[in-house]
């Protein structure tokens, strides 16, 4: 889960869904123990009224008094009601109205009360152990048991736990919304820093100027910072790349004059001169080296097709006699994150070369791969020899007939290297000659 957001929301759903859950098992729990105490002190009083309307029959054994029952449902047929007497041995000394047989119940001790919830049937039962001592002080043992029917005590439970998760369920989305609200609210900051850093990289601001909370406000800070540091070392390098640029001018051209002086030998005029051009070659790859740009995370993304028709348009004219034919395959909004500079430097040399080595046609290919936007020039030339890797390394040159220092692959080399990226040298299969892939990251 890549998302802060997205993180924040599940871990807060999954504790408000637990504490849901317990909540209501809880709460469900609590309810049953309290209807269920109801449900006792209910048929305890029922068997007090019992004990009350309790006589003694001209045999001497207990009985109960059918007129001074205070709950007439014993006294009527299928009323969910029943009550009974058990004498010691076990039999019935006195039924209510429609009782069903049962096996005699379980015996308490005296005074002491036993209740039970049966499933087959869905009853409740309540059992009390008595001794009753007779006129003729002769004490017997009996048991009173009532038992009333469940099902209103089931239909009670079954609307409390409906009301209770219809209830609980309505507020979880109610709490749910909130705590969205709420995360959304709380992390606006970091939107709002999200797109002051996406109008940097279009070049629409210079830096981050919105305030931000305590916690935020050391990172806007630092990314201040970097960006102001990033620029003015790029600066600072540009600057010195060109001081020193002009300082070698002059000994450079004094060095060319020298070699083009009439009194030397033509050996050491030919030998100096071209020293001198090795020697500029050099300075100018290393220039250039320097001065790459590289990767940079909060660059504003750039066209690359403007730059390769200014360059293109440049070519045309240097190999005029040889019509050169360009050919753009790429879609009209595509960008990259690069240096302007590096650009010109990248296209310029790879497009030299394809006019150069190839006869007409040099076509050029930008499109996003994957991962990565590609680059692609091919021509319709002889191609690249086996051994092409070789030709990325500075010096090595595939065609040694023609003018050059073996440079320029190496000089694009290493710019593509300065984005984290991988240039790929290979066969043209629709144009016959090289082509040159320069893939660089997203």
């Amino acid at each position: 889960m890549s998302s802060l957001r997205a993180r924040l929301l599940a871990a807060a759903s999954a504790v408000l869904a637990a504490f849901f859950f317990l909540t209501a098992a809880v709460l469900d729990q609590a309810f049953r123990d309290s209807t269920l105490q109801a449900q006792r002190d209910k048929l305890e009083g029922l068997v007090y009224s019992l004990l009350a309307a309790a006589r003694t029959d001209a045999e001497g054994n207990l009985t109960v008094a059918a007129d001074d029952i205070s709950d007439r449902r014993l006294m009527q047929p299928a009323s969910g009601l029943q009550a009974a007497l058990f004498d010691e041995q076990g039999l019935l000394a006195w039924t209510s109205t429609d009782f069903l047989e049962m096996p005699a119940p379980p015996v308490p001790e005296v005074g002491q009360w036993q209740f039970e919830q049966r499933k087959q049937p869905a009853t409740f039962a309540l059992s009390y152990g008595l001794r009753w001592i007779d006129l003729a002080d002769d004490p017997k043992r009996y048991t009173f048991v009532v038992i009333e029917d469940a099902t209103s005590f089931n239909r009670q439970l079954r609307t409390y736990r409906r009301e209770l998760w219809f209830w609980l369920a309505a507020a979880a989305a109610g709490l749910l919304l909130v705590q969205y609200l709420v995360l959304r609210w709380g992390l606006s900051p970091l939107r709002r820093l999200i797109g002051e850093l996406q109008a940097i990289e279009k070049g629409q601001r210079s830096e981050i100027q919105t305030e931000y909370p305590d916690e935020l406000r050391p990172l806007a800070q630092g990314l201040n910072a970097m960006i102001r540091s990033e620029r003015n070392q790029q600066n600072r390098y540009r600057n010195a790349l060109g001081d020193l640029a002009h300082s070698l001018k002059t000994p450079l051209a004094v060095l060319r004059g020298f070699a083009e002086e009439p009194r030397l030998p033509e050996a050491l005029k030919s030998s100096l001169g071209e020293q001198v051009a090795v020697m500029q070659q050099i300075t100018d790859y290393q220039l250039r080296k320097a001065a790459t740009a590289g990767r940079r995370a909060l660059a504003e993304p750039i066209a690359p097709r403007p730059i390769a028709e200014k360059i293109c348009q440049a070519l045309g004219k240097v190999y005029r006699e040889r019509d050169v034919q360009f050919q753009f395959l790429s879609a009209p909004d595509f960008r990259l994150r690069a240096d302007s500079g590096d650009l010109f430097e990248l296209l310029g040399n790879l497009l030299d070369n394809a006019c150069k080595y190839g006869e007409r046609r040099v076509r050029i290919r930008f499109e996003s791969k994957g991962q990565a936007n590609l680059i692609q020039i091919e021509d319709d030339g002889p191609g690249f020899p086996d051994d092409s890797h070789e030709l990325l390394l500075r010096g090595v040159r595939a065609d040694s007939h023609r003018p050059g220092q073996g440079l320029g692959l190496a000089a694009v080399n290493e710019i593509v290297k300065a984005y984290e990226g991988r240039i790929e040298l290979g066969r043209s299969s629709s144009l016959g000659g090289a082509r040159v892939s320069a893939l660089l990251p997203i």
